[in-house]
């Protein structure tokens, strides 16, 4: 069980001289209490829909702030910056998601029984999408994913090649899985096979697209804002 300020602590992929190492860097606490464990777990995931919805953008914020401190990431041209994160925002939030147990069998927001008008056609695949994403969750809970190949698998997930500066991206997301398999070598050497089941997982987070992520996670707080616009808010903040 993490401890209530483990939550804004993360593993950052740093890149220095031509080499990927892992720092444990503390994020923001500034406005955070220290809270017991068990105070934090009922603080973080409330059983009513209305704080369900807060804290799925919470968790998105993160994964923006994340992707933010990463100063190979930032050391990108912002345009492709930008592009990374609106391509990748969906599964960093359910890496983020996965990593904190969010518990989707007692999440009430995806009944979706509160609607905003003119999205009711939307719902019919509601029961296939939760079914698909408890699936995807329950894979990563067997493997019992550590932080830091949820930190690489955030990385390969984020950088996609295709972009203004493609060869460095590439290069980056080579990197990220380089040191996942030297992370597993380290600490799982009695599981050869584990490196190649974190990266089939992968494909998992995309069972479910992003327009039904939006809908299911962050209807009632976004309104008809762009996520687009949402994420570049968040990242210029």
């Amino acid at each position: 069980v993490l401890s209530g300020t483990d939550i804004f602590s993360e593993y950052y992929i740093l890149h220095s001289n031509k080499q990927t190492a892992l720092c444990h860097l503390s994020g923001s606490r500034d406005n955070e209490p220290e809270r017991a464990s068990s105070e934090y777990h009922m603080a973080l995931y409330p059983s009513s829909s209305e704080n369900v919805y807060e804290t799925s953008a919470r968790l998105l914020f993160m994964s923006v702030k994340w992707a933010k401190n990463l100063p190979v990431f930032s050391n990108l041209p912002f345009r492709d910056q930008v592009i990374l994160l609106e391509e990748a925002w969906s599964e960093l939030f359910l890496l983020c998601a996965i990593q904190w147990s969010l518990p989707l069998d007692s999440c009430p927001l995806l009944s979706l029984p509160d609607l905003c008008p003119g999205m009711q056609g939307k719902t019919s695949y509601t029961g296939l999408d939760l079914r698909l994403l408890q699936e995807a969750f329950s894979r990563f809970k067997a493997l019992a994913v550590d932080p830091t190949e949820f930190a690489c698998l955030k990385a390969i997930v984020l950088f996609k090649p295709g972009l203004k500066d493609p060869e460095q991206v590439e290069n980056l997301q080579d990197q990220s899985q380089v040191m996942l398999g030297q992370h597993i070598r380290s600490h799982y050497p009695s599981q050869p096979a584990r490196f190649g089941k974190l990266l089939l997982l992968l494909p998992s987070l995309r069972f479910v697209n992003s327009e039904r992520i939006e809908l299911l996670f962050f209807h009632r707080t976004i309104g008809n804002t762009p996520m687009e616009k949402l994420l570049c808010d968040m990242f210029k903040n």
